[in-house]
């Protein structure tokens, strides 16, 4: 099975996969991605259909074609055209009017009889012209980001995109914060201007242009009492495996995890924590209603050097199946 092994190398590169996010989205071990790939062993027809759904290509071409000769590699995430609109609208042509036409419009025959004398009336005084009335403009308005928590893949990726929010250009944006004893209140007013405007604001200099809001954090993150500054995430497919995120869903509130985008695969988020007392466990993508990505945080405690225990069991697993495979 050349073709499946050099098919599975191209299309993983292709997408920017390392081996171990390859695995995970597909549902294998990292190990069997490289005995696929070095050809020493076959994928079994599970393992093909979850990389013909990943990647939108069919099994009978992973098993037939070699993908590297194709020209045109399918796209996971197509995008729609925008509508080019004309900058200048043409003018509609109108039709000549006739000499006569004009004449009976401008000209009017003299009458024969004498004309009345003119009076000149007296001329009026000057009055000095009112000052201008000075208008008051309204606050602009408050505008509240949207996530896009949809995905459909029927007869091919949809994406169901919001448009881009606008923000001002500033070296130092104003941020939002909200204390840990509000969460519960944030989760249900996240999306009301009025709510969102009574809350405390800071500025922070050296932030790239966005959308930013702070949170303070506890036992799930590394640093409790900490506050956390996060970048505002518009869309799932913009979620990077392995980062750290504030996270607003339905049933679940404000939480701050390690998420692991499995939206393709499962249609679901992976939470992980830092702490190891907090478990790990999955969200539906349709549930979840804000994302932030921590940019920065502010604290008086510096953290304590932590291992992740499952990436101890990870590497143990791995050493296992090294060991096995020299003693075959």
């Amino acid at each position: 099975m050349s073709i499946v092994s050099d098919n599975m190398k191209y299309l993983r590169k292709l997408h920017g996969l390392t081996q171990d996010q390859f695995a995970r989205r597909v549902g294998i071990k990292r190990a069997s991605v490289g005995a696929y790939e070095e050809q020493r062993a076959n994928p079994n027809i599970d393992v093909l259909k979850a990389m013909s759904k990943l990647f939108s290509v069919s099994v009978d071409d992973l098993l037939k074609k070699d993908l590297r000769k194709i020209r045109e590699t399918p796209n996971l995430i197509p995008m729609d055209k925008p509508s080019h609109t004309p900058l200048v609208a043409e003018p509609t042509p109108t039709e000549p009017q006739t000499l006569s036409s004009i004449f009976e419009q401008y000209y009017t025959p003299s009458s024969t009889s004498r004309p009345a004398p003119t009076v000149v009336a007296a001329p009026k005084p000057v009055v000095p012209p009112e000052p201008p009335k000075i208008v008051a403009t309204p606050p602009p308005v408050f505008q509240t980001p949207s996530f896009n928590n949809v995905y459909e893949n029927t007869s091919g990726a949809h994406i169901n995109q919001t448009p881009t929010i606008e923000t001002e250009k500033s070296n130092s944006p104003t941020i939002q914060y909200v204390r840990r004893s509000d969460f519960k209140n944030y989760a249900d007013k996240f999306n009301q201007g009025d709510y969102l405007k009574r809350l405390p604001t800071f500025q922070f200099p050296l932030l790239a242009e966005g959308t930013y809001r702070a949170f303070e954090s506890g036992e799930d993150f590394v640093v409790p009492r900490a506050l956390l500054v996060g970048h505002y995430i518009n869309n799932w497919y913009d979620i990077a495996d392995g980062k750290i995120y504030i996270m607003v869903a339905r049933n679940l509130g404000v939480v701050c995890r390690r998420v692991y985008n499995q939206v393709k695969i499962k249609g679901t988020l992976l939470l992980s924590s830092d702490n190891a007392s907090i478990p790990t466990f999955e969200v539906p993508l349709k549930d979840v209603m804000e994302v932030w990505e921590i940019k920065a945080f502010f604290s008086t405690v510096l953290p304590e050097p932590t291992v992740s225990l499952d990436h101890l069991k990870h590497l143990v697993n791995q050493m296992q199946e090294e060991l096995n495979r020299i003693k075959k």
